[in-house]
């Protein structure tokens, strides 16, 4: 670690050097991700005039490994990311892909019909559709 006249190293160049001084590649601890990739897959919401869109991108999980449910206005999309057979005759160097069970709920804001949610998956991109209730869809009023 070089420190600079006028800089006090901080804890998170110590913790570079002792997490990551005898790995085979050298990496920062700034470089890894806030959250293990495939254990808390992003999701992006967006919210239109009669449905409620919600997308998760989860590259690498089968149809059938994946279960969505809505209930009390959470949607809840879970599943499971399978390991490959590990080789017995390698050494892993790097490992960024992480295996294993994850689960994430949404809070959806707007009443929806429930029993009109569709769930379609494909080329790793589970597209959730949650129209509106009646209740909640805009109406327009007369002016007289």
């Amino acid at each position: 670690m070089v420190v600079q006249y006028g800089t006090v190293p901080s804890v998170f160049d110590f913790l570079d050097d002792v997490l990551f001084a005898h790995a085979p590649l050298k990496r920062s601890f700034w470089e890894l991700p806030s959250f293990p990739a495939g254990s808390v897959p992003y999701v992006n919401v967006a919210e239109g005039k009669d449905d409620v869109h919600v997308v998760m991108e989860i590259p690498g999980v089968t149809k059938e490994d994946v279960k969505v449910q809505y209930h009390n206005g959470v949607l809840t999309i879970s599943g499971e990311r399978k390991s490959p057979e590990a080789k017995t005759d390698e050494k892993i160097l790097r490992q960024e892909i992480t295996y294993g069970v994850f689960s994430r709920a949404v809070e959806i804001s707007a009443p929806v019909n429930a029993e009109e949610i569709s769930a379609e998956y494909t080329n790793g991109v589970l597209r959730v559709t949650l129209p509106k209730a009646e209740e909640a869809k805009p109406k327009e009023i007369a002016v007289r």
